[in-house]
């Protein structure tokens, strides 16, 4: 099957979707598929073997977007099944010219483009969005509020659920978490965007000097609109012994980190399938996480991982405010310090996450699964 994964961003930007891509890219390749890609994002024209097409638009004028259908064109042509990913600007254009073409198009729903909160009130993200589900053959929602969302455009038969998946053969435990530490390093390796929350973990560092005293250590990963308000911050609250920030980590080397780290961290207001929540458990991890409907889904009833309310809400929302109520910020210091003082649990909730991933999310399984919404889009 000659396959061409269509997505706004891809790798070397560095996020979950990005990822998602990658990754599966490599599974259908191991099944015996050709695949290859087309992004918006710069970057090489070849990514471990793969052939990638970078369109390079700046902005959606009008006349960028006839060169950009012209450009979708003559890729569509030459793949049997088009697959989507995010319901936005790319989707926007190929859903429709997939059609045009006789070839059938899949969509993968990954948050931008889809949620409520991403669109907001522009016209344009609304046509977006509307466009990619009118016109898609199968929509694939990662997550339970991916599929509602999908609901409210399609028809239920269209919608399949498969989350994110992770290569839990390359993500697993190894000797170096059992080298000798004098501190516990409380991990966050996310995105420094708004939503994903890494502000709140900033605020909860002073309750849990208090409590703990300097046995601990935050390594903040990651780069973004955040990035320097969380410096300030950091000088502000006088944690700077404390905290480490470690940039953006290359994709290849976050085995690393979450190998040293005791506890990872995912605060965030707005969360599809966390693929890095996902590595992070499949490292064996201890995970605190948002009480969200999608780390509900990963974690559990507090069995793979402990979730803490931060909002009045279980729905994503990307509006994330700079700074929650103060019991709230508590309330996620307290969940920290209870795995940070009790090493049994940490190990107990980490070899449940890590069976957990390994049984339902890996991407041999989610593979094979998505092979079957192509052959079934395929046979029309």
């Amino acid at each position: 099957m000659k396959i061409g994964m269509i997505s706004d961003t891809f790798l070397p930007q560095i996020g979950g979707a990005e990822i998602h891509v990658y990754r599966l890219s490599r599974t259908l390749r191991d099944l015996g598929h050709n695949v290859k890609i087309f992004t918006n994002t710069e970057g090489e024209w070849d990514v471990d073997g793969f052939k990638v097409i970078r369109n390079h638009t700046k902005k959606n004028t009008p006349l960028n977007m006839i060169t950009d259908m012209l450009n979708l064109r003559n890729f569509i042509k030459e793949i049997d099944i088009a697959h989507c990913h995010y319901t936005f600007y790319l989707s926007f254009l190929t859903c429709p010219l997939a059609k045009m073409l006789r070839k059938p198009n899949v969509v993968t729903l990954h948050g931008l483009g889809t949620l409520d909160s991403s669109v907001g009130n522009s016209p344009r993200m609304k046509a977006y969005r509307l466009i990619s589900f009118k016109f898609a053959d199968a929509i694939i929602a990662t997550s339970s509020e991916m599929a509602e969302v999908a609901k409210r455009f399609v028809k239920k038969e269209k919608i399949y659920m498969i989350p994110n998946g992770v290569d839990t053969d390359y993500f697993k435990p190894s000797s170096i978490q059992n080298s000798k530490k004098y501190k516990i390093i409380i991990l966050s390796m996310r995105r420094l965007n708004p939503k994903n929350g890494v502000q709140y973990l900033i605020e909860a560092i002073p309750y849990l000097i208090k409590e703990i005293g300097n046995e601990i250590e935050f390594w903040i990963a990651g780069r973004k609109k955040l990035e320097h308000y969380l410096r300030e911050r950091v000088k502000e609250l006088n944690i700077e012994k404390y905290v480490k920030f470690i940039g953006e980590i290359p994709h290849d080397k976050t085995k690393y980190y979450y190998d040293i780290a005791d506890i990872v961290v995912f605060p965030s207001s707005a969360e599809s399938t966390s693929l890095a929540c996902l590595e992070a458990m499949a490292m064996e991890k201890a995970i605190v996480a948002s009480s969200l409907r999608a780390y509900k889904d990963l974690l559990g009833d507090n069995e793979r991982g402990l979730l803490v309310k931060l909002f009045d809400r279980d729905y994503s929302d990307y509006n994330a405010p700079l700074t929650l109520p103060k019991d709230r910020i508590k309330s996620l210091a307290d969940t920290i310090s209870t795995l940070i003082q009790d090493e049994q649990l940490r190990k107990k909730l980490g070899k449940n996450a890590r069976k957990y991933v390994v049984d339902t999310y890996d991407w041999k399984i989610l593979g094979k699964k998505i092979i079957d919404v192509y052959d079934k889009v395929l046979s029309g």
